[in-house]
Parts: C-alpha cells; sequence; structure tokens
C-alpha cells in the first residue's frame, strides 16, 4: 500500500543571481540530443506505464527519458506554469531580482515520479524539473534551480563521501531561436545543497541575440522511510 503522495514541493527558480560580466563559464563538450533517439518501445513504455503524452514525452531530454524506462518510473504529482517574478530587494544583499518579468516570458514544469528503489524499507523518488525562456534575456547571467523539502517530511538526499550523488541538471542554448538546440555537458554536482532539505543547480547563460532561447533541466533522486505517510 502506497503511504506517501508527492505534491511538486518548493520547485523555484532563482533569476540572475550572479553576473559574470558577460563571460561565459558553461561546459564547452556540448551534444545535440537529437543525435539519440528513444526507441518506438520506449516511447510507449513511456506513455502506456509512465504517464506521459507523447507530445510530453517529445520535450524530455532523451537521456532522462530513458532513465525513466529504466527505472520503471510512474508519475506521482506534474506541474507546470508561466513564471511572474516581481521586483524586489533581498535585504540580506545577496541578490535582487533584475525587475518584473512577464508570464509570457518564462515557463517552469515539474515532475515527481516513483522509482524502483534500491534500499530496503525506503521508497525512492526522482525529481524532475525545467525552464525555459519563451524570450531571450536582457542580460545573460546565471539563473539558479532549486528543489526543497518540507522539514520533518523524511525525505533524505544519497551521498558519497560527503557529497550529493544521483544528481544531474543540464544547460542548453538555441542561438538563432529556430528549434536547433545544443545541449552542453550534464553536470552531475548539484552547485549548493543543505542536508535532507534540498538541492541547486546553475546554469550560466552564453552571450545571446534577441533571437537565442535558453532552458535548463535539473534532476535529483530522493529517499523516504516507507513508513512515512503524509501529503
Amino acid at each position: 500500500m502506497k503511504k506517501i503522495k508527492i505534491s511538486f514541493v518548493s520547485l523555484v527558480l532563482l533569476i540572475s543571481l550572479f553576473s559574470f560580466n558577460h563571460i561565459s563559464f558553461a561546459k564547452e563538450s556540448n551534444i545535440n540530443s537529437k543525435t539519440e533517439k528513444l526507441t518506438k518501445e520506449e516511447r510507449q513504455y513511456l506513455k502506456e506505464k509512465v504517464g506521459h503524452t507523447y507530445e510530453e514525452i517529445d520535450q524530455l531530454p532523451v537521456e532522462v527519458a530513458k532513465q525513466l524506462v529504466k527505472d520503471k518510473a510512474v508519475i506521482q504529482d506534474s506541474n507546470s506554469q508561466l513564471a511572474v517574478f516581481n521586483d524586489a530587494i533581498n535585504n540580506t544583499g545577496d541578490y535582487t531580482t533584475m525587475g518584473l518579468i512577464a508570464p509570457t516570458t518564462m515557463k517552469l514544469a515539474g515532475t515527481v515520479y516513483k522509482v524502483t528503489s534500491d534500499k530496503a524499507n525506503n521508497d525512492k523518488f526522482y525529481i524532475y524539473g525545467n525552464f525555459t525562456w519563451l524570450k531571450s534575456p536582457v542580460n545573460t547571467l546565471v539563473d539558479k534551480m532549486t528543489f526543497g523539502f518540507p522539514a520533518g517530511s523524511g525525505f533524505y538526499l544519497p551521498t558519497s563521501s560527503g557529497a550529493i550523488t544521483q544528481h544531474q541538471h543540464r544547460y542548453s542554448q538555441d542561438p538563432q531561436g529556430n528549434g536547433v538546440w545544443k545541449d552542453y555537458a550534464v553536470d552531475y554536482s548539484p552547485s549548493d545543497w543543505y542536508p535532507n532539505a534540498g538541492v541547486a543547480g546553475d546554469f550560466d547563460l552564453l552571450s545571446s541575440t534577441d533571437l537565442t532561447k535558453h532552458k535548463g533541466y535539473m534532476a535529483q533522486y530522493v529517499y523516504v522511510p516507507t513508513s512515512k505517510s503524509g501529503l
């Protein structure tokens, strides 16, 4: 009997946290996601077993889609929205927003999957989130996405030698805005994390023109004791 339902908690995209004077630090190794394709059987599995539509499948990074099949994933919760960020000042001085971002400028989406667990008496989940700039931002700075877990929920992050494992995030750019994306190297280490509370990934936007579009995704496995219940 399943005792816990995941409700897409605290998927937040923090915009333009740091400026690197428009100098790119993105990994230069880029792999076009279209060089590797899903098989007909994988697409069918993602629709019939995982719970995606074919439109959603086409939007998934190939490496993520194949991992979902391997993990025998099942969607627990999913959500997408157009984002609005209000102009505000952070009193700590860490960062400020760059102004109002219209709801037609960015799309945020995320899905939580239950996957086959490799730990006895623990359930395992795969959290996937992504963002897309629908219009090219004025400043190509650094975006950051975070997954946060409620206090006392029982979620814990996999670690090895004091470092977070089973993590990935990737930045992609469409230089001409014509649907031809360049996918840069997957980063397997979070940019920030806090024990059993959350992880973050950063995305260094490359210099661009008004035509350029940007997107990124982040994924993280988490565990929770099977005895835990609730929303």
